[in-house]
């Protein structure tokens, strides 16, 4: 359901038209791709960025934007569905863009960092979800190292900060013991500044700034902004869900339970069509009866329960695991 931190990676970077790996003929294809992401059209968003691999085998994005949507469409559905697939990508795109270093100008070597920052970034978050949170973490400074090494070779390449400043503010969330105890540094301001340099000056990559912000905004309990700068990316992205998870989260923090109800309403719609696992049916499911809880309103709760208990059996048993006590929540309230 979190999807800000894919969202982060489908970025393009600024260059100049001159520059040997980008034209304007790829770039077209990039932001096409990534308008399909946003929009949560996987098929659509996938077969873009095939075109863009045929069209140059040697360029490293044609790999990277393919394991972006492989890795955006497993976060979005809680479900790893790929990972074969996608890591195969992964390590393509690495060797693409080592392969790359070796013989390229310095505004190419940076792109080059972008993408190898960009693999590492996508395999610590699926290992983050699926696997090893060691791995993550590692992954995740490995990460971090390329898009450093990024602007060292050119910085004026403010995508890269995207990426960096993501990597410095949710490191220091996540850190814990690690940030108390000195090993790393509370570097939150640092990231949400890079991220909004990132907004403010990169060509390509405003959208994938402001939607890394949003869930900043959420984490620092900042609502209101949070409220406002979805209901925007909403009115550009309309078709997905990546923009309504966020906007129905800081509703019910902020005790907005009416507006909460119906975003979440608007999801549960979206996603019994295409249920997949029932991961995010559920949690859609459970967080609309808790906010409407708050302000007595039944009018689609039997509705949704009903769909839920017809569909119990279908749900996998993983998941019945993991979703344990929401669904104890929702059944109880089954008449």
């Amino acid at each position: 359901m979190r999807a800000f931190l894919f969202l982060i990676l489908l970025l393009a970077p600024r260059f100049s038209f001159q520059e040997t790996l980008l034209s304007h003929e790829k770039l077209s294809r990039i932001l096409d791709g990534q308008k399909a992401v946003l929009n949560g059209q996987w098929e659509e968003a996938y077969r873009v960025f095939e075109n863009l691999h045929h069209a140059d085998t040697a360029d490293p994005a044609g790999y990277i934007y393919r394991a972006a949507v492989l890795h955006s469409e497993m976060m979005d559905r809680e479900e790893n569905l790929y990972s074969h697939a996608f890591k195969l990508l992964c390590d393509s795109a690495k060797w693409a863009a080592q392969k790359w270093l070796t013989r390229c100008p310095s505004r190419d070597s940076a792109l080059c960092y972008l993408y190898l920052g960009h693999q590492y970034a996508f395999q610590s978050l699926w290992e983050a979800r699926f696997a090893s949170r060691f791995a993550a973490l590692s992954l995740g400074l490995k990460a971090g190292r390329q898009y450093r090494k990024g602007l060292r070779t050119d910085s004026t390449m403010y995508d890269l900060y995207l990426g960096l400043g993501s990597y410095h503010y949710w490191k220091s969330v996540r850190a814990g013991l690690l940030r108390t105890v000195g090993i790393f540094k509370d570097e939150r301001d640092k990231g949400i500044a890079e991220i909004e340099l990132a907004a403010d000056s990169s060509i390509f990559s405003g959208d994938a700034s402001k939607s890394a912000l949003i869930w900043i905004m959420i984490n620092e309990e900042n609502y209101d902004s949070a409220v406002s700068l979805c209901l925007a990316m909403l009115d550009r992205y309309p078709g997905g869900n990546s923009f309504l998870w966020p906007l129905a989260e800081s509703y019910f923090r902020s005790e907005r339970f009416a507006e909460a109800v119906e975003v979440y309403d608007r999801l549960f719609e979206n996603l019994k069509n295409r249920p997949g696992n029932f991961y995010n049916v559920i949690e859609s499911a459970y967080w609309r009866n808790k906010a409407a809880d708050k302000i007595g309103d039944t009018l689609k709760t039997e509705e949704i329960l009903s769909f839920l208990d017809s569909a119990y059996d279908d749900i996998p048993k993983n998941i019945r695991r993991k979703q344990r006590s929401r669904l104890a929540y929702l059944m109880r309230r089954v008449k």
